[in-house]
């Protein structure tokens, strides 16, 4: 009876966590702003495609050039040929954008379970890394604010991919299911966005042999690339060939769009394209300090301290402060390809996506007390804000725009 009622209450919270964590595709119709007229002329162009039998595979340099969306030139059309279809069968373009990002938000909810899975057994635990991996304000900004289809596909496809190699790293080669499910997830990412998929593959590869030391563990990534080898060769040509000038791809430096110390520490309210931690992670990663300093962090299991650690590296390298400038001297390629990130802050984006690992365990810890009354209340009042905050972060953006066309 009590695993049951256990079971009752998580299943309340993961419902909670998707309504609050996706509240503006409740209304039906897609708020200004952002990258959102770009991705649906896209999807538009992909539906007649469709229809005359010739789907556009990358977008188009016209399309490129009259929205300034350099970055998304190699963003793949697979994906977007589900909401494509939903128009062909008769739902609104806006509707059909709602429908595929609460299906991509439910997903993401699914692949943040399966990643937090490969790093504790205890149900209360995954939940609560679910939770900050949902309400993060940089996963919030990138569906809704920034409303980027493609990056809201990798941050559905990410976990996916993290947690199929944490388990191939701890359980070992013979597992071919997970071998097939992290090769998917990451060829999947190289159709949602190429030049993240070669971020996320570099830091991915360095992390497990810096830390594992098992270079067979790199051969999922290498299956992933082979089945994403038309968005693949599309980024590479460029990245070597250039012969692109009609797209105006980005070429400037990533410097200026970095953070800066005290814009990471952001609960509410945040600078364009700055999304902090917010108020639910700020929470988390007090008590986390609080543990260290009291002994109880000496406990944190090697696999979420390598989690905690690679997210601190990728962190400092979103500082404004990096000279990036001298990669990109590098050469042509590197010039090409920093240019395509457009800023610094990409890798805050990554870090974040690492987060909620340690975050979870910080509160779960706590949890496990059995002191004072005032210490249980602590991982609840952390959980609320967490919710609240995101709540309060779609409902800002509901209010403060208009649908798009009004």
């Amino acid at each position: 009876m009590e695993q049951r009622r256990k079971f009752a209450i998580h299943m309340v919270f993961y419902v909670l966590i998707f309504v609050f964590t996706s509240a503006p595709v409740f209304y039906g119709y897609v708020i200004e702003g952002g990258d959102a007229a770009l991705w649906l002329d896209r999807i538009r162009e992909i539906k007649t495609g469709l229809l005359q039998g010739d789907i556009p595979w990358f977008p188009s340099a016209q399309m490129v050039m009259f929205y300034d969306g350099g970055a998304m030139a190699f963003d793949s059309a697979l994906w977007l040929l589900i909401p494509a279809v939903f128009q062909l069968l008769g739902i609104g373009e806006q509707l059909a954008w709602c429908l595929f990002m609460g299906l991509v938000q439910l997903g993401t909810l699914g692949a943040a379970v399966w990643m937090a899975r490969a790093f504790f057994r205890e149900t209360e635990t995954v939940l609560l890394s679910a939770l900050f991996y949902m309400s993060c304000p940089c996963h919030l900004y990138v569906c809704y604010d920034r409303a980027n289809l493609g990056m809201a596909l990798v941050w559905m496809l990410c976990p996916v991919f993290i947690g199929g190699l944490v388990r191939l790293c701890n359980s070992g080669v013979k597992n071919v299911a997970i071998w097939c499910v992290t090769s998917l997830a990451y060829g999947g990412i190289w159709y949602a966005d190429a030049r993240f998929a070669l971020l996320s593959g570099a830091t991915a590869a360095c992390s497990v042999l810096l830390w594992k030391r098992r270079i067979w563990c790199v051969l999922p990534m290498a299956a992933g690339g082979i089945l994403g080898m038309p968005a693949v060769i599309y980024l590479v040509r460029y990245l070597i060939k250039g012969g692109m000038q009609v797209w105006n791809l980005p070429m400037g430096s990533i410097m200026k769009g970095g953070y800066a110390p005290g814009q990471y520490l952001t609960a509410w309210v945040y600078q364009p394209d700055h999304p902090g931690l917010g108020l639910g992670l700020i929470g988390a990663f007090l008590l986390l300090a609080w543990l260290r300093f009291s002994g109880d962090g000496d406990r944190l299991p090697k696999s979420v301290k390598g989690m905690l650690v690679t997210a601190g590296i990728l962190t400092v390298l979103s500082l404004k402060y990096v000279p990036w400038d001298f990669m990109q001297r590098l050469g042509m390629p590197f010039l090409r390809y920093f240019g395509l990130l457009e800023t610094a802050g990409v890798f805050w984006g990554c870090a974040n996506m690492l987060l909620g690992i340690p975050a979870a365990w910080a509160v779960s810890e706590q949890r496990r007390k059995r002191e004072e009354g005032w210490q249980q209340i602590v991982p609840l009042v952390i959980v609320l804000c967490a919710l609240a905050a995101a709540l309060h972060m779609c409902n800002t953006l509901i209010y403060l725009r208009p649908p798009m066309g009004q």
